[in-house]
């Protein structure tokens, strides 16, 4: 039986990536770990692009490494030389999948995990004979505030990330509104981010397919950025992707109007109290449902089904 051994993302720059949180889940719940061998920085673009051939093959350990499609060969280097990779791939949106589909055949992988159901039903009827699992995101819920009630909360909407992915291209009038345009240093950090989160009322939280069509290829995701709104017990206001719906069992997403935004947030604002019921319930749901160890658990016994060593 061979021995499943995860290697812990690269941090640019010295900053850990989001890919960091699976992997200290997978430690948390007694997972074993291999050590890293990352290039040096000089040879980063090499090994970016270049694809090097197998060489003689582990028998008794397999790697688990967290993989973007944009940075396939990085993310799983050096190992896809020495060793059978297993990768748990995020945004592999449609314009990756010939690549992934090439680089997966190419090393012969076996096993893989994909963040998206619907890219993990393309791969499987593309790969029939690979053994695919798919997970929705999660999150580390420790880092997140509950914040006090929604009614003492001094940011009326909030709109984080990318400008040019906010829905509301004008400050809603009459209300405290938002983006990384007047946050005055608000969303700079990380930790500044999670006191704003927490400090907001109402959140604008669209898929990624809805805010970045042009990316995502029509391919709908859950993402952190919903546990991200239920842990911080700000309203979600927006649409929730099936995924999402059909882990938790309910919507906890307000529906956006998109044709009568205005006077819908100025209104949920206004009887803001009215939905202190419903924020309370998704932190409640994402404390118990978001945490990474959760899915790394479902992985790891996934592999032993495999026939992998616990």
């Amino acid at each position: 039986m061979k021995k499943v051994k995860a290697v812990t993302p690269y941090a640019f720059q010295g900053k850990p990536s989001f890919k960091q949180q699976p992997y200290d889940a997978w430690v948390n719940i007694g997972g074993k770990i291999a050590v890293p061998h990352y290039p040096a920085k000089l040879f980063h673009g090499l090994v970016y692009k270049c694809s090097l051939p197998c060489l003689c093959r582990s028998k008794n350990e397999a790697r688990l490494r967290f993989v973007e499609p944009v940075a396939i060969n990085f993310d799983t280097f050096p190992d896809y030389m020495r060793y059978e990779i297993i990768p748990i791939i995020w945004d592999c949106w449609p314009q990756y999948f010939d690549n992934v589909v090439k680089w997966l055949r190419k090393y012969n992988v076996k096993n893989a995990v994909f963040t998206s159901s619907q890219t993990a039903k393309h791969m499987q009827e593309v790969l029939p004979a690979m053994n695919i699992l798919s997970i929705t995101e999660g999150i580390n819920v420790q880092s997140y505030h509950a914040g006090c009630d929604l009614k003492d909360r001094s940011i009326d909407l909030l709109e984080y990330g990318s400008i040019k992915r906010n829905f509301f291209r004008h400050h809603v009038s009459g209300i405290n509104h938002i983006n990384r345009e007047n946050a005055n240093g608000c969303m700079d950090t990380f930790e500044q981010l999670l006191h704003t989160m927490a400090e907001a009322k109402v959140t604008i939280s669209l898929p990624r397919c809805d805010t970045a069509p042009e990316e995502t290829g029509g391919i709908e995701t859950l993402t952190q950025r919903f546990w991200e709104g239920m842990l911080s017990r700000t309203v979600l206001l927006g649409r929730a992707p099936k995924e999402l719906i059909d882990l938790v069992g309910y919507n906890p997403v307000v529906t956006l109007d998109k044709e009568h935004a205005d006077e819908q947030v100025r209104n949920i604002v206004e009887h803001i109290s009215e939905y202190q019921n419903l924020v309370d319930k998704n932190r409640e749901t994402a404390l118990r449902m978001a945490p990474w160890e959760i899915r790394m658990k479902q992985i790891m016994e996934w592999l032993e089904c495999l026939g992998y060593e616990k």
